[in-house]
């Protein structure tokens, strides 16, 4: 259990005065840019160079480890949190100083051989405020903090340049290209302090958001996501790992939040594909991510496809003519500046939509092979759709037009009294379908698909 003595977070205030100015007079509407054109203007302007120098003076810090200096500027974790405030304060002047930054500092409990029961940790946090549904809020965050091969030093140089210079670096690249915008949805951007000690900085910020009551709609960890040239020498840049957690079944909250990135990238020609893993993480491992899963919130992991361990919390050495250290120079930056156009995409996509809808139930025809769904749609949607996939599919496979027939689909919907809808989707067989319903925007965006509870779902302890 983690104890929390002081926390310094704004984002409440934020969130409250974001919403108090939906309720003023509003301007005349302007033209709505499609949200296709949108994003191809945003991920048009991923700069590489802006990712390698983010990643170079990060690394230059010498170690940012969670117990390494704090009154220096040119040295340790005080001078790394000191440097990425003055950059996310530089973009605030780009958005018109709509973004705004803050230092969310705590002191947590601890429990890795050779640390103290108790460390201070201090989370860079920037929060672009919605404009029109400011309590939906999505989250970007990769964690700044460094190791060497002794996770208890926080003297020894620990340059930690792609674990996880890389992910603060797209986390604070996808700012510098979000912050300008305006956005239904409000777009917290986190780089998180103390991941290689237990995800001690994330699990703060977690929850803090739940203790806060925030509606998390999605959250994307960003965590070693610079190398493409594996062990064996082969190089691969044509996938980003996209690791999910679900207790049961393959529709919980982050698989959802997964499949909204596959659609992301596909929709706009996103290179790389995202490559869904079905599971928590890496084998035994674990990031940031799992902070926002344990406090109920959709959270996805992005990983690069070719991890290189002899980079990963190493001494710098050179040991059987093969050198070893978390360096510059073994990160691909094209690749990561790639990896913020998936996330770039992504959270534009569902920042610009309107609030997923809900499923209240589903079931089967008696009559026919039809399925009968009660459903809600959010009064900000411009219209919304069904989408299917067998239940051995990975990801959705069509979409079921929501008032017309496509191939030998229909689907025919009505209001209920209650002001929920029915419909009547023809030719569902629901027995070996997953169905699920979007959103959809004035623009074209799409939120993420809402699924019903999976039948076979049972209680644990129960099943023989």
């Amino acid at each position: 259990m983690m104890r929390v003595r002081a926390v310094e977070s704004a984002l409440s205030l934020l969130l409250a005065s974001s919403l108090a100015a939906q309720g003023s007079v509003a301007p005349p509407a302007a033209a709505v840019e499609p949200i296709a054109a949108r994003i191809a203007r945003l991920v048009a302007g991923v700069s590489a160079t802006e990712i390698e120098r983010t990643i170079r003076e990060l690394c230059a810090f010498g170690t940012r480890h969670v117990l390494s200096r704090t009154d220096s500027e040119v040295e340790g974790t005080g001078a790394a949190r000191r440097y990425l405030t003055a950059r996310f304060k530089d973009l605030a002047a780009r958005s018109g100083s709509r973004l705004t930054v803050e230092l969310q500092s705590g002191v947590v409990a601890v429990a890795r051989d050779g640390m103290p029961s108790e460390v201070a940790v201090v989370n860079v946090i920037a929060t672009l405020p919605g404009a029109t549904d400011g309590e939906r809020v999505y989250v970007v965050g990769g964690h700044y903090d460094s190791r060497n091969s002794d996770g208890a030093n926080g003297t020894r140089v620990a340059p930690g340049a792609n674990d996880d210079g890389s992910g603060t670096a797209v986390a604070l690249e996808v700012c510098r290209l979000l912050c300008a915008e305006t956005f239904a949805a409000t777009i917290v951007f986190c780089a998180f302090d103390g991941e290689e000690q237990g995800l001690i900085g994330s699990k703060f910020c977690a929850q803090s958001m739940s203790d806060q009551s925030l509606e998390i709609d999605g959250m994307i960890g960003c965590d070693i996501v610079g190398n493409t040239i594996g062990m064996d020498g082969v190089r691969r840049a044509d996938v980003v790992r996209c690791f999910s957690y679900a207790l049961d079944g393959n529709d919980s909250l982050g698989r959802s939040m997964a499949r909204a990135l596959t659609y992301a990238t596909r929709e706009h020609g996103i290179r790389p594909s995202v490559q869904l893993v079905f599971r928590g993480d890496r084998y035994g491992r674990g990031g940031d991510h799992r902070s926002f899963f344990e406090a109920g919130y959709p959270a996805v992991r992005l990983t690069e496809p070719r991890e290189d361990y002899s980079r990963q919390h190493q001494d710098l050495s050179e040991r059987e003519g093969k050198s070893y250290g978390d360096l510059p120079e073994y990160v691909d930056f094209d690749y990561t500046a790639a990896v913020a156009r998936v996330v770039a995409a992504t959270i534009a996509e569902l920042a610009s939509a309107p609030p997923p809808p809900r499923i209240r139930s589903i079931r089967a025809s008696r009559t026919a092979y039809d399925t009968e769904v009660e459903f809600e749609v959010p009064a900000a949607a411009a219209s919304f759709e069904f989408v299917q996939r067998l239940t051995t599919s990975p990801d959705w496979e069509g979409v079921i037009a929501a008032a017309n027939v496509e191939a030998t689909v229909e689907t025919k919907v009505a209001a209920t009294a209650n002001g929920r809808r029915r419909a009547l989707l023809k030719g569902a067989v629901l027995d070996d379908l997953v169905i699920g319903l979007r959103s959809i925007g004035g623009d074209g965006a799409r939120s993420r698909a809402a699924t019903p509870p999976d039948p076979d779902r049972m209680q644990r302890g129960r099943a023989r």
